[in-house]
């Protein structure tokens, strides 16, 4: 027990300290905004507002919902249900930044929010109709007699899927130097905090009777001198259904760093110019994932005698119904760029470009047992912002 207060008291302290330095960072850049004037009248805007949107792919998925009896499908020609099962490959959201640059100073203090989203829902249904079977009866000559099927091969899936995912980022930069790329270029590096979360959610059911089929029973009639054997259908399936319901999640925060540059291209700053922009960035992310699931799988066995009054009997195979829950504390490594190219007035910028962010083991995606997934985001992005104040 003193182990493990000790090793608590170990993890609040990691996370104290990384909110000190921070929080040092943050007060030794904001006393030396008094100190590095520029050498020139700075006539940029002293605040920034930016907004814009995003199409993600997102890469990482988890692990698929597979119970026994998937393996029969494969053998009845019937579709994998897995290949349903697939989480959402594209995401959608928007991002939003404030930013404030000190007169007569080289610093700039940013916060930034992004955020996106998606959902997925597909369904699948496959059946196949097989043949009446037929009684057949062996006196008299008389005409055989034709039984409708009392059940189907089928597969039926059912699965959705819901993604979203957070990042904060509070940042304190400098302006390196104008002109470190050529004139009228700019290059800043910034170091503050990254927060960020993602939640996962999703839900498969899983309904079949792969093996439909008919086989003949013979029967002694011992009513009829001398006994006749009757030929009845024997018709007998198997159906399984299976649900699954996770909840999975990812809460870190940590320190960051970035760097931004940019190039002009053509025009002039005093009207309008197009810039070559591209930038990278590093974060180690200290926090915690978390997995809630259930699932439960059953199976019975049923069958028709070919009788004139139908019989159906269900005796029960198995029914496993398992649930649990998870929650380890990890270190998640983050790296992420992005590259475009940018429209530029006085006081306003219209940017279009490429972004990737990597978080590396960020989420559990396991069922019964953990397994490590990243989750990866990157996509186009157009984002507009405007100048105040200067």
């Amino acid at each position: 027990m003193n182990e493990l207060i000790l090793d608590r008291s170990t993890k609040k302290n990691k996370y104290r300290a990384l909110f000190v330095s921070v929080s040092v960072l943050a007060l030794t850049s904001a006393l030396g905004c008094g100190i590095a004037a520029a050498g020139e009248d700075d006539s940029r805007p002293t605040v920034r507002l930016e907004l814009g949107a995003r199409l993600e792919r997102v890469d990482g998925g988890e692990e698929r919902f597979a119970p026994p009896f998937v393996s029969l499908l494969d053998t009845n020609t019937f579709s994998s249900p897995l290949s349903v099962e697939q989480p959402p490959r594209y995401a959608f959201g928007g991002e939003g930044q404030i930013s404030f640059s000190p007169n007569d100073s080289n610093w700039t203090f940013a916060a930034a929010i992004s955020y996106g989203r998606s959902n997925k829902s597909r369904a699948l249904h496959e059946q196949t109709r097989p043949a009446s079977p037929v009684g057949f009866v062996r006196w008299l000559d008389e005409v055989p007699t034709t039984y409708a099927p009392v059940a189907n091969r089928f597969l039926t899936v059912v699965s959705k899927f819901r993604e979203s995912h957070t990042l904060l980022d509070f940042q304190v930069g400098r302006d390196m130097g104008i002109g470190l790329f050529g004139r009228g270029s700019s290059s800043n590096i910034s170091t503050g905090l990254r927060i960020a979360q993602f939640q996962a959610r999703s839900a498969n059911e899983i309904g079949a009777d792969p093996d439909f089929s008919v086989s003949y029973l013979y029967q002694t009639n011992h009513f009829l001198s001398p006994p006749k054997y009757i030929k009845r259908p024997f018709q007998h399936w198997h159906v399984y259904q299976a649900d699954e319901t996770a909840e999975r999640s990812f809460h870190g925060m940590g320190p960051s760093i970035s760097w931004n540059a940019s190039i002009p291209l053509v025009g002039s700053t005093d009207t309008a110019e197009v810039a070559l922009d591209w930038g990278a960035n590093a974060a180690l992310l200290f926090g915690r994932q978390r997995v809630s699931y259930h699932h439960e799988t059953s199976g019975s066995y049923q069958y028709h005698t070919g009788r004139a009054n139908p019989e159906i009997a269900k005796p029960p195979l198995y029914q496993h119904p398992y649930g649990d829950t998870r929650s380890r504390s990890v270190t998640v490594p983050n790296v992420g760029g992005f590259a475009g190219l940018s429209l530029k007035f006085p006081n306003a910028k219209l940017n279009l470009g490429y972004r990737g962010d990597f978080f590396f083991g960020a989420m559990d995606g396991g069922i019964d047992t953990r397994k490590i997934y990243d989750r990866n985001f990157h996509g186009p992005f157009a984002t507009i912002s405007i100048g105040l104040g200067g």
